[in-house]
């Protein structure tokens, strides 16, 4: 019997989990360090970051990392069913928010920001649960990305501009996941085994 999505998710996100602390940290390390060589990030001007929480890759030093770089840093929030990058200046401006994740205090939209400003290059770091040597990918089950990078996609100012990489570590990597059509997938998929 072929496993759905959300099967697949759970048995993923468990396997995850169990991952001790000290390996997560190592490995999100060894991710961070690959990243902070990759030309995506180099040449990026901005970055759209997810913060991370519980068992995911570790960005919080990555954040702290691009911040001190003199990158412009923009983090995730979630109001009902859509979601905004706001600006940070430091990991201070965060605060929980939607089911416990640290959000940014609203100060400076993306999409506001953008208007003001001539921007660069744009990276996005994605999370998710689960992707395949395809780099395909299996979120949470919201929809967040998939609908707020098909939003930006619409705007011609962004064509060409945007790298989005997906952060995972190896074990979340499968061989074949079922997708579909609205589903977003990644220009790059960064694991500690390097970069796909």
């Amino acid at each position: 019997m072929v496993e759905t999505k959300k099967e697949i998710r759970k048995r993923i996100l468990s396997g995850r989990d169990q991952i001790p602390v000290e390996d997560r940290k190592r490995l999100s390390e060894k991710i961070k360090e690959q990243m902070l060589l990759c030309p995506a990030y180099c040449e990026a001007e901005v970055i759209l970051a997810y913060v991370s929480y519980r068992s995911e890759v570790d960005t919080i030093e990555l954040i702290e990392q691009a911040l001190a770089d003199g990158k412009r840093v923009f983090a995730p929030k979630v109001h009902g069913d859509d979601m905004e990058f706001w600006q940070i200046d430091s990991m201070d401006d965060l605060k929980s928010g939607y089911q416990g994740i640290r959000e940014p205090i609203e100060s400076v939209p993306f999409n506001a920001y953008r208007e003001e400003h001539q921007v660069g290059k744009i990276l996005m770091w994605m999370p998710g649960s689960v992707f395949d040597v395809q780099r395909h990918r299996i979120g949470y089950g919201k929809g967040f990305y998939d609908r707020y990078l098909e939003n930006l996609g619409k705007d011609a100012d962004i064509d060409g501009k945007l790298t989005t990489i997906a952060l995972a570590y190896h074990c979340q990597v499968l061989a074949q996941i079922p997708d579909e059509p609205h589903d977003y997938r990644p220009d790059y998929l960064l694991t500690e085994c390097g970069l796909i």
